[in-house]
């Protein structure tokens, strides 16, 4: 048999009312108006004051000409008691977000040419409507993409991600098509590129982490109706234009990134003679953070940017 500790107490059994009326007394000084504001009957107030004295085993409140004053172990409870109701109440109340205040960092994950086209846009938006408020960006794998997501480690996930599964929400930005571009002044291409020379032409592909364009490209590329010669294979999107502007290389890359890289570099934009895939380049967010407010405001501030 297991003997009771007799100097072990079991907690009073306290309605959140009674707390709630406690912190109105404090907060008034007067039982009328506390009544009022709880929309309690004196009677009632009576009562609730009786049971929080019976279980604190203390006065509480004594009359004063003006209304009624706390006793020094009144004045003990304030404090952790008004700390409790806040607490409390923010479990129920609805977070918000002021983006001119709030001092939230976001992780986003993008690949390179994420970072290259939002991100410039996304600076001059968040100096002027969220001064305050951060970003860091993460190139994740698949797998450390759907891990980051989960737990909340990567707010938003922006670019060609399909396939993540049933726990995310996604939300198209715009459909992106890939072109190809080629250096100014090459021996064999001038403002055109014909099929029948795609297999005479070396070509350089950009294969980022965590992303499937290359897969996507290749499977063209040297399928049985082109064959062409894939000279070089580079972890980043961004050095391709470089590349192909200081040499005969020619590469198939999205049209957003090649018209942003042919303000820099002397570059022909060309429209490619075979079918590549056309991709939505997208957000996704966990289901659980879903009704997160800063996340939210995050999300339409890529749609009211980038957006179709």
């Amino acid at each position: 048999m297991r003997m009771r500790d007799d100097n072990a107490r079991s907690t009073p059994h306290l309605d959140l009312n009674l707390l709630e009326l406690f912190e109105c007394v404090w907060r008034t000084r007067n039982l009328t108006a506390a009544g009022e504001r709880l929309g309690l009957s004196q009677p009632a107030v009576s009562r609730g004051l009786a049971r929080l004295r019976d279980t604190y085993r203390d006065e509480l409140f004594v009359r004063h000409r003006r209304g009624v004053e706390p006793t020094g172990f009144a004045q003990s409870l304030a404090e952790p008691v008004l700390t409790a109701l806040a607490m409390v109440r923010r479990t129920v109340e609805k977070p918000t977000f002021s983006p001119m205040d709030d001092t939230r960092r976001f992780r986003v994950a993008l690949s390179d040419i994420g970072e290259r086209y939002f991100l410039p846009r996304l600076a001059q938006w968040f100096a002027k409507h969220a001064p305050n408020v951060g970003i860091d960006t993460v190139s994740a794998s698949r797998a450390e993409l759907q891990v980051g997501l989960d737990n909340g480690d990567i707010d938003l996930a922006v670019g060609f991600l399909p396939g993540l599964g049933k726990q995310v929400h996604e939300r198209k930005l715009f459909e992106e098509k890939f072109v190809y571009i080629a250096r100014a002044g090459h021996p064999s291409v001038n403002g055109r590129i014909r099929a029948s020379q795609l297999r005479d032409l070396s070509h350089v592909v950009g294969s980022p982490q965590g992303t499937r364009h290359a897969a996507a490209v290749e499977k063209v590329l040297t399928g049985a109706g082109v064959k062409a010669v894939v000279a070089m294979r580079v972890d980043s999107f961004l050095t391709i234009g470089p590349i192909v502007a200081n040499s005969d290389l020619v590469a198939v890359v999205p049209s957003n990134l090649a018209a942003l890289v042919a303000e820099h570099v002397e570059l022909q934009l060309l429209a490619p003679p075979v079918q590549f895939p056309r991709f939505d380049v997208s957000m996704v967010w966990h289901r659980r953070f879903h009704g997160d407010p800063a996340v939210g405001w995050l999300r339409e501030t890529f749609l009211r940017l980038f957006g179709e």
